[in-house]
């Protein structure tokens, strides 16, 4: 009977390893008492009892079950620092900061772990004071706490406090500076982007994938194209050509830099481009008015097998519009739904419309605003009023204009589109009337500028601007390249 009873014994200890799930959890001893029998024991040692049950509670913490995680917490019968930190965890993930800080406030001691997930859960809240102001008495300060507050002060648009911050850590890592350089970044200052990463390179600090995303995007933002191909041949030289987030970011910023060319050799260089990859090809060639090159990059998109999405179709759009492609751009726009299954948003019947108005077929543009499944906003009837300006037709210019004037009375761009419908029909007290009410609500159009790239240089000039310190010499120029263009016109004429 022994020797059953010796397999029962094991069968029963096997039995409760694999029910608790951690085999190294439990000592098994085995002391053969005779050679026909024999006795099985086992000890759970507290350490490992306690690793099981700070298990359990990340576990139940991870599927929501949180006050059943703090049930096993309060009945265990030891504690230790990564318990605490486990539990506390568990109420963040779960957004419950309160309950979170109430158990960090009773912790008999605190680890850098424990200052840390309270920080990144008050940032993440967005409390950025209190979360500051645990930062500012925690004894220990690491970079992890440093990069939290840094990141938290440039979500919360404290930018320059973010960047002090910065300057007081100890030894800022890579982690640290891409926090503050997507920071600058995020906040809409490209140029200070572009001088921290400059920076970094010059503390020796090696990029980031994420500090180099947010360079790319700056540098897209400046459109300066002798800074974008500095910075592409940066990442190349450390090796970042076979990554696709960043070879992606580097195409969008030739794109908005204007170098289509070298936004195609970047897309060469990709071992593996994406589904985003191409969409970026697609819209920046059809945005810019590249029609046939958009075209062409669908199908090439389509022939490495991927299969097109919303993105892709409106870049195509796009480039149809530009170019007048009305046949074409109907058949993708149709095929969207009965291809691939997907339904046109406002933004492709947006393309639509500005592809029919542009090339006179304005009639059809109407309908397809009364045809669309949603409520026409202001830009349908701003796209069928230019259509309707470019090709006189002023019955649909009045009406498209009611509309306008209903939607959106203070836009100050449409107001002037609807002055000009009115001044080509010679309604003059209507253009008057236009006037007045635009000074009464203080309506303004937007300054247009335009700029240039000279020797690393961006020169920006705006409407009767003469604030540039080679006004004087400028203008002349212009208007002697005027004249000469003027003459050589009534040559060609003659």
């Amino acid at each position: 009977m022994g020797i059953p009873l010796r397999i029962i014994a094991i069968k029963t200890v096997c039995s409760i390893l694999n029910f608790i799930g951690r085999r190294n959890a439990v000592s098994l001893h085995l002391h053969p008492r005779n050679e026909l029998g024999g006795y099985a024991s086992f000890h759970v040692r507290t350490e490992d009892a306690l690793m099981m049950q700070t298990k359990r509670i990340s576990d139940y913490s991870l599927k929501g079950e949180v006050d059943y995680a703090r049930t096993i917490f309060d009945d265990m019968a030891h504690r230790d620092i990564v318990s605490w930190n486990v539990m506390i965890r568990g109420y963040v993930q779960n957004h419950r900061i309160g309950d979170a800080r109430e158990l960090f406030d009773k912790m008999p001691v605190r680890s850098s772990v424990s200052w840390n997930t309270m920080i990144m859960a008050y940032a993440q809240e967005g409390k950025t004071h209190i979360a500051m102001k645990l930062f500012i008495v925690m004894p220990d300060k690491d970079v992890i706490g440093w990069t939290a507050m840094i990141s938290a002060l440039s979500r919360g648009s404290h930018i320059e406090d973010a960047w002090c911050l910065f300057k007081q850590m100890p030894e800022p890592n890579s982690v640290s500076w891409a926090s503050i350089i997507s920071g600058f970044q995020q906040n809409g200052l490209a140029a200070e982007t572009v001088c921290r990463f400059k920076e970094m390179l010059s503390a020796g600090v090696q990029p980031t994938s994420h500090s180099f995303t947010s360079a790319l995007a700056a540098t897209a933002d400046l459109a300066m194209l002798s800074l974008s191909q500095q910075l592409y041949c940066q990442l190349l030289k450390r090796g970042f050509e076979s990554n696709t987030h960043i070879g992606n970011s580097a195409i969008s910023m030739f794109i908005k830099s204007g170098s289509f060319c070298d936004a195609r050799h970047a897309l060469e260089d990709l071992p593996r481009p994406d589904i985003v990859t191409w969409n970026a090809m697609i819209v920046g060639y059809g945005q810019n008015g590249y029609g046939i090159e958009a075209i062409m990059s669908f199908h090439q998109m389509k022939k490495a097998q991927f299969l097109p999405d919303r993105v892709s179709f409106l870049g195509l759009l796009h480039g149809c519009s530009h170019c007048g492609y009305v046949e074409k751009g109907m058949q993708y726009f149709h095929s969207m739904q009965s291809n691939y299954g997907i339904s046109p948003g406002p933004e492709h019947y947006a393309c639509m419309v500005d592809l029919l108005a542009r090339a006179g077929f304005l009639k059809e543009a109407h309908k397809l605003i009364k045809e669309m499944p949603f409520e026409p906003t202001c830009i349908f009837w701003r796209t069928l009023l230019n259509g309707c300006r470019i090709w006189g037709d002023l019955e649909l210019g009045f009406y498209a204009a009611s509309h306008i004037l209903e939607l959106d009375p203070y836009n100050s761009s449409a107001c002037l589109m609807v002055m000009d419908i009115y001044a080509s029909a010679g309604r003059w007290k209507e253009v008057v009337e236009m006037r007045r009410q635009m000074r009464e609500r203080e309506a303004r159009k937007e300054l247009g500028c335009s700029w240039i790239e000279i020797k690393g240089t961006i020169h920006l000039f705006t409407t009767r601007d003469d604030t540039h310190p080679e006004a004087d010499h400028i203008y002349p120029t212009l208007q002697l390249l005027s004249c000469d263009v003027a003459y050589n016109a009534e040559v060609v004429r003659n």
